[in-house]
């Protein structure tokens, strides 16, 4: 069988993601849909689409994935008890309303903002008293934010994902 013949692997959200926190950047082919990727600190990372947001698919996908929404006056946060952790991208934004910017945590308490830490603490994945990463909850918490952007793309893309596999 030819080499362009072989089966691809789609390329995700989660492998993008990855190559950025574990190496700081990533080369490759982005997801269908997606126009960038970027770090823009330890704790955030800024996805820009080719479309807008559809801000009532956002909303759907989020409340599937347990979150709530907060739209009060400004662009959409997505909430989790709380803690945003996302939010769709501002005027003053490069991109404006074509990004989703997602909060994660960093592998390293020491790479944390003071906020995050005493969010980290509330949900179990810094332990403040020994500085000790709760390497399970971290991860969990992590998937469960990208997992949710990735709902979304896929859904809001998923005419154009069925094209290229075909």
């Amino acid at each position: 069988m030819k080499a362009s013949r072989l089966p691809h692997k789609a390329i995700g959200l989660f492998d993008v993601i990855s190559s950025l926190i574990e190496r700081g950047i990533y080369l490759g082919k982005l997801p269908v849909g997606v126009k960038s990727v970027e770090m823009v600190t330890s704790e955030s990372i800024r996805i820009m689409f080719i479309d807008r947001i559809d801000y009532n698919l956002l909303y759907q996908v989020a409340v599937r994935s347990g979150f709530s929404v907060d739209a009060r006056g400004y662009p959409p946060r997505i909430v989790d008890k709380g803690n945003i952790v996302a939010r769709v991208g501002s005027r003053s934004d490069p991109g404006a309303d074509r990004n989703i910017f997602i909060y994660l945590f960093p592998t390293s308490a020491n790479s944390m903002s003071m906020y995050m830490r005493v969010i980290a603490a509330r949900y179990g994945i810094l332990d403040p008293l020994n500085n000790k990463i709760n390497v399970e909850k971290l991860l969990r918490y992590n998937l469960k934010v990208i997992g949710f952007v990735e709902k979304y793309r896929k859904n809001r893309y998923k005419n154009l994902i069925k094209e290229l596999k075909l």
